[in-house]
């Protein structure tokens, strides 16, 4: 399986890669939404992981419509600073406050074995 971590905090990048990869997972990052978008079309990966601050873009805006376009892929929209995910009742992916902890990404997989045949 493919995932996409897509951030400008290159620490993120790096430790939800290496989480990743030592399960085996194949993983791509991009740091800002452009450069995403082109990763999504290109590689179509199973998983997103999106912060919401983008250097150039609203990253939870545009997932409205990557999930048009591509409605299997799990889409998982981050943030540690902006809490206007209240508002986005009727989203039906994941939303994850930074910092995530690695037991949280571990019942995530989990439920993604069980319900989406990883």
């Amino acid at each position: 399986m493919k995932v996409l971590i897509l951030d400008d905090d290159q620490d993120i990048c790096t430790l939800l890669k290496m989480f990743f990869e030592k399960r085996h997972f194949t993983v791509l990052t991009a740091n800002s939404l452009i450069d995403g978008l082109k990763v999504i079309d290109e590689a179509q990966p199973d998983i997103l992981f999106m912060d919401n601050i983008l250097p150039d873009g609203d990253g939870w805006k545009a997932a409205q419509t990557i999930k048009i376009k591509y409605p299997d892929l799990n889409i998982n929209l981050m943030s540690a600073k902006d809490r206007s995910f209240t508002s986005l009742e009727d989203y039906d992916d994941v939303i994850w406050e930074k910092p995530i902890a690695v037991p949280q990404l571990e019942t995530y997989l989990q439920f993604l074995t069980k319900n989406i045949q990883v």
